[in-house]
């Protein structure tokens, strides 16, 4: 976990970078202990889908069947979502210029698949193909309940409870090597010190002690921070959420 703050010069500062609360570790009850503060003036970003696929949010009683329902979210993953899946297979089969980071085509599913992940996949290209069906997992179960209960402390999902990737940040501002080499690179510590003198609008407090050096050498600080630095730029450039079904079925917040 990471707490970063814009100081007076309008600028992101670091103050805390934390792989534990005190002794214990991060559990739900530590983690709602930390978050679940009523703040005006705080935002929190979740690295982890913050909401099911479109199956898995359904109450019907009996499914038409993926051709035939009306949800809004899966009306576009057979409509916009195929469309930009043959696109990027038919560049790729053409021989055409690539600058997303795979050439596979996925068959998509509403019971696996949001239109968030499709769209920084496939038409941003910020997120690899191995991210697709991401919101089907034991972490995206842990967010929901961490959603649920943050609502009780006033935080609304879209407003100042954000979902953000990383990675997705890295590719939008340094490019897909970076996002890639951040974490797999023989020596990530350089990646990763690359990346941070890339982003002259962010610094480590200092109170934050060692945070610097614990963000180089961990990758889940480093997550941390860069999830805090994404919450920063959305709150100083205004971005918005699309319109259409995403405000339900999810938004991953990037950098434009």
């Amino acid at each position: 976990m990471a707490e970063l703050r814009m100081a007076s010069n309008g600028t992101a500062e670091v103050i805390e970078v934390a792989t534990r609360s005190g002794r214990l570790p991060w559990t739900d009850d530590t983690l709602i202990g930390r978050l679940a503060i009523p703040d005006p003036e705080r935002v929190i970003a979740v690295d982890a889908p913050l909401t099911q696929a479109a199956c898995g949010r359904c109450d019907r009683p009996v499914c038409p069947g993926t051709e035939a329902c009306e949800e809004p979210a899966v009306v576009w993953l057979r409509t916009e979502g195929r469309g930009l899946v043959q696109k990027v297979g038919a560049e790729t089969i053409n021989g055409g210029p690539r600058a997303l980071q795979h050439g596979s085509q996925a068959r998509l599913v509403p019971y696996a698949h949001r239109a968030t992940d499709v769209v920084m996949t496939y038409q941003r290209g910020l997120l690899p193909l191995s991210s697709l069906g991401a919101a089907n997992s034991q972490i995206t179960a842990r967010a929901g309940q961490l959603r649920r209960r943050l609502r009780g402390a006033g935080y609304q999902l879209h407003g100042n409870l954000l979902e953000v990737s990383p990675a997705a940040t890295i590719a939008a501002l340094c490019g897909p090597r970076a996002a890639r080499g951040y974490k797999r690179d023989a020596d990530p510590w350089v990646t990763r010190a690359q990346i941070l003198e890339r982003f002259g609008d962010l610094s480590f407090a200092p109170q934050s002690r060692m945070a610097r050096e614990d963000v180089l050498r961990n990758d889940h600080c480093f997550d941390a921070v860069i999830s805090g630095y994404t919450a920063y730029l959305w709150a100083r450039e205004g971005w918005e959420l699309p319109t259409g079904c995403f405000a339900e079925d999810g938004w991953i917040f990037s950098p434009p």
